[in-house]
């Protein structure tokens, strides 16, 4: 039997969270649990002061990569984030899946948002824009063959919406987030989480995501476009919003719903490729 687990808070979990405790030897604190409604994730403070993030796979389409990737970012030296001490992972025939629990220190300061894009400028320090700037830049030099994104992917989702005759081609790259958006960055510290999809990508992708994450407030877009001025101008900085730029149109071309930033989107992407050209 498959059970849908993309909202664990919606299913009966006390014999999932009891292996938890038996496995890592925490006891949780599951009255103060919090659940993505979309992706299948939950994490708990522990009785250590630690927190355990609980994920599933189906037993058949376990992802390597994104599995290990909170035990494989313990290497990455100078970003601010949950450090990792353990994991137990385990096969539950009932439901047809396999669970993982991470256990990692606890960040206080909370996601600026509950989704990747955000609402209203979160007023952060100054000092929280440079640690940021500086968190990325020394992510970049990190060494790794984990892949974030490839360039077979963008050239196809690029080509798919506005047309083959754009050179898609990726010269520079560098090792990326994988998924900058205010849902994976902390504040008024900062601190970034969620490392699942972190490897190599083309430079300026994590700039081009938070970016695209930003533009509900336009003062937060200006902030991040200033910031990141010199990687999001390059050539692979706008291939990277670019991308991003045609999966909102594509989703748009899809479902034939507008996307409150479908307008604004088309409107930058129209100007990147002028550029581009």
């Amino acid at each position: 039997m498959q059970a849908t687990l993309d909202d664990l808070s919606t299913v009966p979990l006390d014999d999932v969270l009891d292996d938890v405790e038996r496995r890592l030897r925490r006891q949780l604190k599951r009255e103060d649990g919090h659940f993505s409604k979309y992706n299948g994730t939950a994490g708990f403070r522990t009785d250590q002061a630690t927190w355990v993030r609980l994920a599933w796979r189906r037993t058949e389409k376990i992802d390597t990569q994104a599995w290990t990737g909170f035990e494989a970012a313990a290497a990455i030296e100078g970003v601010p984030r949950p450090e990792w001490s353990a994991a137990a992972v385990w096969t539950d025939p009932a439901r047809g899946v396999v669970w993982r629990a991470d256990e990692m220190t606890l960040v206080e300061d909370g996601a600026l948002s509950p989704t990747s894009d955000i609402m209203a400028d979160p007023g952060l320090p100054e000092q929280w824009w440079i640690d940021l700037r500086t968190a990325l830049m020394n992510l970049s030099v990190h060494s790794t063959d984990r892949v974030s994104m490839g360039q077979a992917h963008l050239t196809r989702r690029i080509h798919e919406i506005y047309g083959n005759d754009i050179d898609t081609t990726i010269t520079d790259w560098a090792c990326a987030h994988g998924d900058l958006g205010y849902a994976n960055l902390c504040g008024p510290r900062l601190s970034i989480i969620d490392w699942e999809s972190w490897g190599m990508g083309p430079v300026g992708w994590d700039a081009a995501c938070l970016w695209s994450a930003s533009l509900t407030v336009p003062t937060l877009a200006e902030r991040v476009e200033a910031l990141f001025s010199n990687i999001l101008s390059t050539r692979s900085g706008m291939l990277s919003r670019l991308l991003l730029c045609a999966n909102v149109e594509r989703a748009f071309r899809r479902t034939g719903r507008k996307a409150p930033l479908t307008d604004a989107m088309a409107a930058a992407a129209a100007s990147m490729i002028r550029e581009l050209h």
